[in-house]
């Protein structure tokens, strides 16, 4: 395996939401160069399915695409929060239901080139309505659309697509 050492790292930027660093490294070709990385910030994503197939998905505005898009419920982990944990604490505060099942689907590195975070995605069922929670900057509509219904082209990120998909096949609907 060809070798990288690192020279020397230097925190950039922080705020709560993300640390931008940078990195001085030796590549194993002895060359020596500095790459930019964003900070471990782990996140988590939600599936989830009610009773009738229907899928809870959130509309939002993204500044970072100028665009509403629709998703599944997901965000970011809290300090000493299990994965499954901060999973039905974020389907809870977005839509206002808790899962008495969850299941964990997979665990991916949302962009190993520039992060070191991971993304851990779940499949919720057997859905309890309790109430919507947002936080202060948090803007969205719940929509509640037919699993079957759902195309890939209304879906505009990777963790949703992934999610909606695996629902269908575990419903039995794709």
């Amino acid at each position: 395996m060809n070798e990288f050492k690192e020279l020397e790292e230097k925190e950039i930027f922080k705020n709560p939401h993300i640390t931008v660093y940078s990195k001085t490294l030796k590549l194993p070709n002895d060359k020596v160069v500095n790459w930019t990385f964003t900070g471990k910030q782990d996140a988590v994503g939600v599936v989830a399915v009610l009773e009738d197939n229907r899928v809870l998905l959130v509309k939002q505005y993204r500044p970072a695409i100028k665009r509403e898009t629709l998703e599944i419920p997901a965000g970011l982990l809290e300090k000493n929060e299990s994965p499954s944990e901060a999973a039905n604490r974020e389907l809870e505060e977005e839509t206002g239901y808790r899962a008495v099942r969850l299941e964990k689907i997979c665990e991916y590195y949302m962009s190993p080139g520039v992060s070191e975070g991971k993304f851990y995605l779940f499949y919720a069922d057997e859905l309890v309505r309790t109430e919507q929670n947002l936080d202060e900057d948090e803007f969205l509509e719940v929509e509640k659309i037919a699993l079957e219904k759902i195309k890939i082209s209304s879906l505009s990120d990777a963790k949703s697509i992934l999610a909606v998909e695996y629902a269908k096949k575990k419903r039995k609907l794709g």
